[in-house]
């Protein structure tokens, strides 16, 4: 199931990827399944992708909001109903490129944001804030009580948690829909390939394939990796996985692309790996802030990060954590969280690839770690992960 939302600067990218699925198309053992909004007068249409478009279903369901996580739901209920399977996988193909300006105004006036006019419309819309997966999750900010609060949300990340919370609403409905897990969760957007975001969807998913850095407009390679999956159907989910993270960056190796591409697959069922380090990590962190945040600091500024500033590369923060600490014990307890992240078969990181200056550090997966000239998301705490674990306690220490 790929659920392509692309009403915005993305569509053409979209029409491209649908002539690459339509290179291999459907078979009796794989369907592959779009839902694709676009830009422009079609409406959204759902497809089973035909062999160079042969014999494809398309059903147009005129203007949908893409952006509405209840459209989503719609799809994969869509999707089990009709094509029942063995195994699912649902790809998210999303806002890469943002929300339209216009989008963004007509959900703040929709939800009568307190102290909103349009001069508040460019910030917001040209923020972090303007590239969230889910409507709602634009919604709750501004809600807010004023302009202040919201600008405050459009920096910290929190469009980031809001949306993550969502999205583990929207697969928890999903895996009810198809009466199993998700056997993969693929996201073809940016940013999206971080521990926050695999820990919510822990209990509906097995893997999650995804990029820490921006993906580049032409998005996953399908033709490469759907031609892969009809080739042998009974390809081990976790081998596919990893496939699908060699694939994608030898795609863009091979096409000289001159930018930087990330992609990782994560096995959640191997979640605790990384999360009993990380713990004990955070908690050492937290009983000695007051002789290490220096420490914690340098490590961060000296390490990859993205997403203005507040989702670092957990291996790459711990590598340089390590190299600057002069506690044992600790940078011991740093060096084990970044052991935890080395790839491999039975490992939490099944795979991971990169290519490009600025990623070359990069192990896979983010976190989130707003640097304490910043203040940290007022919604970070309802995530499944901070209420579970110790990170946001470590977090709090270090700002205070």
């Amino acid at each position: 199931m790929v659920y392509m939302a692309g009403d915005n600067d993305l569509s053409a990218a979209g029409d491209a990827d649908l002539e690459e699925m339509r290179q291999v198309g459907s078979t009796e053992q794989v369907n592959v399944l779009v839902e694709f909004d676009n830009a422009g007068d079609q409406g959204t249409r759902r497809m089973r992708i035909g062999k160079n478009g042969e014999g494809e279903s398309v059903d147009s369901l005129d203007e949908t909001d893409s952006g509405d996580p209840d459209v989503l739901s719609s799809f994969i209920s869509w999707a089990a109903e009709n094509y029942p399977a063995e195994r699912y996988a649902l790809i998210l193909w999303n806002h890469g490129g943002g929300w339209e300006p216009a989008e963004v105004d007509r959900i703040a006036r929709k939800v009568k944001s307190p102290g909103y006019n349009g001069r508040e419309l460019t910030e917001r819309s040209s923020s972090s804030l303007g590239r969230v997966m889910f409507r709602t999750s634009l919604e709750k900010v501004f809600k807010l009580s004023g302009p202040a609060e919201r600008a405050i949300c459009s920096d910290d990340g929190s469009g980031h948690s809001l949306d993550t919370i969502e999205l583990g609403n929207v697969i928890a409905k999903g895996a009810e829909a198809i009466g199993q897990r998700f056997d993969l969760l693929g996201m073809d957007a940016c940013l999206m390939s971080n521990l926050e975001v695999a820990y919510q969807v822990r209990e509906h998913v097995r893997y999650v394939v995804a990029s820490e850095e921006n993906e580049p407009g032409e998005g996953w390679p399908y033709e490469r990796i759907l031609g892969r999956l009809v080739a042998d159907p009974g390809i081990a989910s976790a081998d596919f996985a990893s496939q699908i993270v060699h694939d994608y960056i030898d795609w863009y190796k091979e096409v000289d692309f001159g930018d930087m591409v990330t992609q990782a697959a994560m096995d959640l069922d191997k979640l605790s790996q990384l999360t009993g380090p990380l713990d004990d990590f955070s908690g050492r962190l937290t009983s000695a802030m007051v002789s290490v945040d220096s420490y914690i600091w340098k490590a961060q500024r000296n390490s990859t990060r993205f997403w203005q500033n507040t989702l670092w590369d957990l291996g790459h923060f711990c590598a340089e954590f390590e190299r600057v600490c002069t506690h044992d014990v600790i940078r011991q307890s740093a060096a084990a969280v970044f052991a935890a992240l080395e790839p491999g078969v039975g490992r939490f990181m099944v795979a991971e690839a990169h290519h490009g200056e600025k990623v070359k550090h990069c192990h896979g997966v983010t976190i989130y770690m707003p640097p304490p000239i910043t203040e940290v998301s007022q919604f970070y705490r309802e995530l499944d992960f901070t209420e579970n674990h110790t990170w946001a306690e470590m977090l709090a220490a270090y700002h205070a």
